[in-house]
């Protein structure tokens, strides 16, 4: 448990705490893999110490669609003759947190444990929010203070930079202390959820609460994180005060949001890019209902659903191109009936992640994803609607708006793969199963020395 406090504590201010550890860039970019030991280790000792003295583990809803999921991956690396290494590197991301997961649901964790937990993150919260309205007012300097040591590892043929954002930081954006403005968006993201998640009444107080979370959110210049922002308190409102409700106020917010992109943004203005120029919070927002952007978009994410998705359907639609990156890449920009939109490189390629996981694993692959996300999603929501237990009920309220938001971020960046996200999101998954009192378990397995 107290791995658990501390990585729930960690994982917020590592790019700071590492950056000024004197120690060289390799011992810098070795020391990021503390966080993921640490995970399998617990692990490990939880699974001994379960098989040696007979406890049974823990059943979810979505056991069989992980156990599946990674079954096609294991074909899709034989099948395709994938290079293992590459293949083991380009899931590690995913793999880490799915491990967490069944670590904490396998564990006794008591209700005041978990709210602890939650405070922390919470707190955590408090202290990016002030971190980054430090870096809004104090300029270059501040930033400068900030930013991730800048370095390179190379691990078996892979080559892994570790600074702020491959394509540079937007100007005028906040990140706090965890090392990218798209971090540290969806990060604030869940300490939004989590606070709904305990309102009970929109009192001026808790307005003001959420109002600032969407403020330090837009201000991270990540607009896939502003609107799975509104998204989440959208399904919050929904499940506190039903459909007829939130339609009044989702007509009356994008009746506000019409008129200012009439008159801030009109359809035939020239999209900016705001790591080139400055642009106003509100233009980025805007910005990208520009006609200039879709034209952008066509070589980027939108590029990908309506380039890379046709290729693999028309191609490889069982198991896709193989599990390995590089070689994904080298065989979609290789296959005989194309349908891309440019040539494929591994920058920016898992922005779609829906799509990526469709290019390594082929639509079996894709859909025990998907079926994962549903389970997941059908367990909150019947834990919602059902249990008795209102602390179980808050938790289930986190994972409801949690898992939409995700399906909606993973159209636009690998947020499961990000520390300041994938953490936390199987975290809840998992603390919302250990607060069901209700809970199963598998039939006990004993081995003896």
């Amino acid at each position: 448990m107290a791995i658990i406090y501390f990585l729930t504590g960690y994982f917020a201010f590592e790019e700071f705490i590492l950056k000024f550890l004197p120690v060289s860039d390799n011992v810098y970019s070795y020391l990021r893999f503390i966080g993921e030991i640490l995970i399998y280790a617990a692990f490990a000792r939880l699974i001994f110490h379960k098989l040696y003295r007979g406890i049974p583990f823990v059943k979810t809803p979505i056991d069989l669609p992980i156990l599946g999921f990674y079954c096609v991956v294991l074909l899709s690396i034989i099948i395709n003759r994938s290079p293992l290494i590459g293949s083991l590197y380009n899931i590690r991301p995913l793999a880490r947190y799915i491990v967490l997961f069944y670590l904490i649901v396998n564990s006794p964790i008591s209700k005041q444990r978990i709210t602890t937990l939650l405070r922390i993150i919470i707190g955590i919260g408090l202290i990016q929010i002030g971190i980054g309205l430090v870096q809004w007012l104090g300029g270059p300097t501040i930033y400068d203070l900030f930013l991730p040591r800048a370095s390179t590892l190379d691990v078996a043929g892979f080559t892994k930079e570790y600074r702020l954002l491959e394509v540079g930081r937007e100007i005028g954006s906040i990140y706090g202390t965890l090392g990218d403005t798209v971090i540290y968006g969806v990060f604030m993201i869940v300490v939004l959820v989590v606070i709904l998640s305990r309102i009970k009444k929109l009192e001026y107080l808790n307005l003001l609460a959420i109002g600032v979370l969407l403020l330090v959110i837009a201000r991270s210049y990540s607009r896939a994180a502003t609107f799975s922002a509104i998204l989440a308190c959208v399904v919050w409102y929904f499940f506190q005060y039903g459909w007829k409700k939130t339609l009044r106020l989702s007509l009356i917010v994008l009746l506000i949001f019409g008129v200012l992109l009439a008159i801030l943004n009109p359809f035939d203005l020239e999209y900016i890019n705001p790591r080139k120029a400055r642009v106003g919070m509100v233009g980025n927002i805007t910005g990208v209902f520009s006609g200039s952007y879709v034209k952008v978009a066509q070589k980027q994410r939108l590029g990908a659903i309506l380039g890379n998705v046709p290729t693999v359907i028309a191609n490889k639609p069982i198991l896709g191109y193989g599990a390995d990156q590089n070689t994904t890449i080298e065989r979609l920009n290789q296959s005989k009936r194309s349908f891309l939109f440019k040539i494929l490189s591994k920058k920016g390629f898992k922005d779609v992640y829906w799509v990526a996981i469709l290019c390594f694993y082929g639509v079996l692959g894709l859909g025990l994803f998907i079926l994962i996300f549903f389970r997941l999603f059908t367990a909150s929501l019947s834990l919602y609607r059902n249990t008795v237990n209102r602390f179980t009920k808050e938790m289930a309220m986190v994972m409801l708006c949690l898992v939409v938001v995700t399906v909606f971020l993973l159209f636009f960046n690998r947020t499961l793969e990000f520390r300041g996200y994938g953490f936390y999101f199987w975290m809840c998954a998992a603390l919302m199963f250990v607060s069901d009192t209700t809970i199963q378990t598998y039939k006990t397995i004993r081995i003896s020395l």
